[in-house]
């Protein structure tokens, strides 16, 4: 387990992050995981496709923190001061984007899943996959633009 945990845990840590935009409550998302699965004590869960699997745990846990957290949460960041810092505008553009295309983008162009094991993550289909990463761009490209 600790083989996969060190493997995991950075792109679980990544995605939990993006849709969470907390690193603390990020952390606790992909420790909850790591321990059920433990605690369930059946790896052959993880035989065939281990990121499916784990993507979509990490996925329910941070809809369940979202929940938790709604009466406090936005989905728009409060603007900040520019400054030099490179990506700054991408990552706050990323932010603001609505959950279920975020969540879409950042599998399939931040952390690398292709669209079956995306689809099979976030329980839609790949056109519905393809659907939200597309509109995911069209709306960063119209914030982005100068």
């Amino acid at each position: 387990m600790d083989a996969l945990y060190e493997v995991w845990r950075p792109r679980l840590l990544r995605y939990c992050t993006q849709l969470l935009h907390h690193g603390h409550d990020a952390e606790e998302v992909v420790q909850d995981v790591f321990t059920k699965l433990v605690a369930g004590g059946d790896r052959r869960r993880l035989d065939g496709q281990p990121e499916v699997l784990l993507f979509r745990m990490a996925r329910n846990r941070c809809i369940d923190v979202r929940r938790k957290h709604a009466p406090q949460a936005r989905d728009d960041l409060a603007p900040s001061a520019r400054d030099e810092e490179p990506g700054r505008d991408l990552r706050e553009a990323i932010a603001r984007l609505p959950f279920d295309q975020r969540e879409a983008l950042v599998l399939t162009a931040i952390d690398g899943v292709g669209y079956r094991e995306a689809a099979a993550i976030l329980g839609v289909s790949l056109g519905t996959v393809a659907a939200r990463r597309g509109a995911a761009i069209q709306e960063l490209q119209r914030r982005l633009a100068p």
